[in-house]
């Protein structure tokens, strides 16, 4: 590059750098202080409008409870019915018909639950309204007055709800005798069948509903660093027109709402890796819906359908048919419920569910990408390398990227290489016409023609590989065969930053330097990021440093500045950026040397290594 353009480069980045802390110091943390400081003087206003009694205290708030202490008084009860799947285990209500006790097998909270292989450390993605992270499902019926949605069902059938055994409830309210089928198959699908008959002896017309509600919680609203890259909140694919739906927790909560009608499609609330999602029949005309509302003094995230009015004659019944998604958003089995048949043979089509992952805006390079990482993780696994075999996916998907480019990076190197050859003659017609601007270009310019050298032929081909390249990272960020997947070494999550730790000399010292406020996010030095600074550092070492002292300074120096901005990344990411680094250190370096370029790590290695001269006699 030339010297301006090195300039200008150095002068992005800092600017970069120092708006990133400024942001963080002087807007962030300040915004999240006042934030808080009107929540607490809000709290100690409505202590002071509406003191405590004295006597017989009546409290409005509502009561959370643990997860554990309301099923187990509702199991005690014979309140619930066990859910017992490969691939899931939990409970249904019979209140309600509500599934709201389900826990994800094979999938744990903590890298410590998975070796020790806790069930108590499965992750828990539904719980009971009223308990501290409610988030339940359940389809009810309603004739605008009334609704079943508080109402006992009673258990038909014997025995847990299995894939083998369905669960068999039933329910009369009024004139309507209501007959539920809950079936599961072996992973997340729950399919949920009402038969309503009229035993009245007028018509009736009644309209189904399917909900999923999730309390409201802080963590809702501010997005952990870890899932920043993926949508949380409602999403939602239907209307043939209005595709990918998605509304943020944060927006819901600010009273954004979804209210469309649709005859194919699903509506959710999601995270990162985790989605429950009521999917009405297809074709049957619903209203999509999702908002916020009020429930026992809480603010509650709801997302799901209303179904069409159904008249039902005196001594007639009807039949509804509608599923539930409850679980991880793992692609290939998404990729199954898109077209699959029950075991009866009739067909289900649940259209656009692999787009429950946040492929991002450029779907169409995350897609193929993912499916060529899953293709190398399955291909490790085979071979019996499971323990690293995701980690090794990456490295193997980064070596088909950089043999994809090499032809670009083959004309971007030889162009380099001629730039770098006439950089002397260069220099020299800065110098001869440093007063004459005008004649240094047109002297520049005759020399691009003679050599056939193109200055800007280093940096066009580069555009093309920062979108696939964010395409790469994008995808590794999202997928969940990422999480709490090890790699060789001291990495027992590729998703978790890197464990160890420069600053508490990797462990020796009992000391957490990443807890310490405003900086303690870019205090996670561990191996992996050192590594990367270092082949970022020994990357530049490849080509000629900028002849302006301070801007070599600033150089010199940018390996350790992005060290510290990306020091707390996943470690994934961080064996991703180490193992590219070292591809193209060998790439350019074959490059350059095959069109005659002596690199600084040439030049280096002659000044430490050449024969010293023998001492004149």
């Amino acid at each position: 590059m030339e010297a301006q353009d090195q300039r200008n480069l150095v002068i992005a980045v800092v600017l970069m750098v120092v708006f990133l802390f400024g942001y963080q110091v002087f807007w962030q943390a300040p915004q999240e202080a006042r934030r808080r400081a009107a929540l607490a003087q809000a709290a100690e206003a409505a202590q002071t409008l509406n003191p405590a009694p004295t006597a017989a205290p009546t409290s409005v708030a509502p009561l959370i409870l643990p997860r554990e202490q309301i099923l187990s008084q509702q199991v005690a009860s014979n309140a619930r019915v066990a859910i017992e799947g490969p691939a899931v285990d939990g409970s249904v209500l019979l209140r309600g018909g509500q599934i709201d006790d389900l826990s994800l097998k094979g999938f744990y909270e903590t890298i410590r639950d998975k070796d020790n292989q806790n069930e108590k450390g499965e992750v828990k993605l539904l719980s009971p309204a009223g308990s501290d992270r409610a988030f339940y499902a359940m389809m009810f019926w309603s004739t605008g007055q009334s609704t079943t949605e508080a109402d006992d069902w009673t258990q038909v059938s014997a025995g847990a709800l299995t894939p083998q055994s369905p669960l068999k409830l039933q329910l009369v309210k009024g004139v309507a005798k209501i007959e539920r089928t809950i079936t599961l198959d072996d992973h997340y699908m729950f399919g949920i069948t009402d038969t309503v008959t009229n035993t009245g002896p007028t018509a009736i017309t009644i309209h189904p509903e399917f909900y999923v509600r999730q309390r409201a919680l802080e963590e809702h609203i501010k997005t952990p660093a870890t899932e920043q890259q993926a949508h949380r909140g409602m999403l939602g694919m239907f209307a043939d027109n209005q595709l990918n739906q998605t509304v943020s927790y944060g927006d819901l909560q600010k009273g954004k709402t979804t209210d469309v009608q649709a005859t194919k499609g699903w509506i959710s609330l999601t995270t990162k890796y985790w989605m429950a999602a009521p999917i009405p029949h297809q074709g049957d005309p619903v209203r999509m819906r999702s908002g916020v509302s009020t429930l026992n003094n809480e603010q509650t995230f709801f997302a799901g359908f209303v179904g069409s009015d159904l008249s039902i004659q005196p001594g007639a019944s009807v039949s509804v048919t509608n599923h539930l998604f409850a679980g991880a958003k793992r692609v290939d089995l998404l990729e199954t419920y898109q077209q699959m048949k029950e075991p009866n043979g009739t067909t289900l089509s649940f259209p656009w569910l692999k787009d429950a992952v946040d492929w991002s805006w450029l779907w169409f390079i995350t897609k193929p990408f993912f499916a060529l990482l899953n293709f190398f993780h399955n291909t490790f696994a085979s071979f019996g390398w499971n323990y690293a075999s995701f980690g090794l996916a990456i490295m193997a998907l980064t070596v088909c990227v950089k043999l994809v480019f090499f032809p670009i990076q083959w004309n971007m190197y030889q162009s380099m290489s001629k730039m770098r050859k006439i950089q002397p003659e260069m220099e020299d017609i800065r110098k001869r016409f440093a007063s004459d601007k005008q004649r240094q270009q047109q002297e520049m310019l005759k020399l691009y023609q003679r050599e056939k050298a193109n200055p800007l032929a280093g940096c066009l081909p580069m555009l093309p590989q920062v979108f696939v390249f964010w395409a790469l990272y994008h995808t590794l960020m999202v997928t969940i065969e990422m999480r709490q997947a090890p790699f060789f070494g001291w990495v027992k999550d590729m998703s978790a930053p890197d464990p160890t730790n420069l600053f508490n000399l990797f462990g020796l010292l009992p000391f957490d330097p990443t807890q310490l406020p405003l900086i303690g996010g870019f205090l996670h030095v561990g191996v992996w990021p050192l590594l990367y600074g270092g082949t970022m550092y020994l990357l530049q070492g490849l080509s000629a440093p900028p002849t302006d002292p301070t801007q070599k300074m600033i150089m010199r120096l940018m390996p350790a500045v992005f060290l510290f901005l990306f020091a707390s990344v996943a470690a994934g990411l961080a064996i991703y950026w180490v193992w590219s680094n070292l591809i193209t250190m060998c790439q350019q370096y074959f490059i350059m040397r095959q069109n005659g370029v002596d690199t600084e790590l040439d030049k280096f290695l002659k000044k430490r290594f050449a024969k010293k001269p023998a001492p004149a006699e």
